[in-house]
């Protein structure tokens, strides 16, 4: 019994770990050009918002599950742009009279940063 707890949580700690190579292909991946509708600050999920594309003029819902935007949500009003490109780690807020950019950096777990630039 001893041996199956200890098995448990070492498998639990384990699947714990944060992969930066992992998580920066889904990231790199991720791409949204939206003009906010309804602010994200508005939904109880963790980053979830609704807009239209500025350029096809398309209503669409963008629901991020990488949790790194939810840092931001706050930030974000009605009639913002948020924009993220593929291939890119940085994440633009468009406001009337400013451009914010927040760049993605992964936490390996020991406090350190590691930034990968797939470009």
């Amino acid at each position: 019994m001893k041996n199956l707890i200890i098995f448990i949580l070492t498998f639990f700690f384990l699947q714990s770990c944060i992969d930066c190579n992992r998580s920066s292909k889904f990231i790199s991946n991720d791409h949204f050009n939206l003009v906010i509708e309804i602010p994200p600050s508005k939904y109880p999920n963790l980053f979830k918002t609704k807009g239209y594309d500025p350029i096809s003029k398309e209503e669409k819902f963008y629901e991020d599950g990488n949790r790194w935007l939810d840092f931001y949500k706050k930030e974000i009003e009605k009639g913002d742009t948020i924009v993220k490109k593929k291939g890119e780690f940085i994440f633009y807020i468009h406001k009337k009279d400013t451009i914010i950019a927040h760049e993605w950096v992964c936490y390996d777990g020991d406090g350190k940063h590691e930034y990968i630039n797939q470009k």
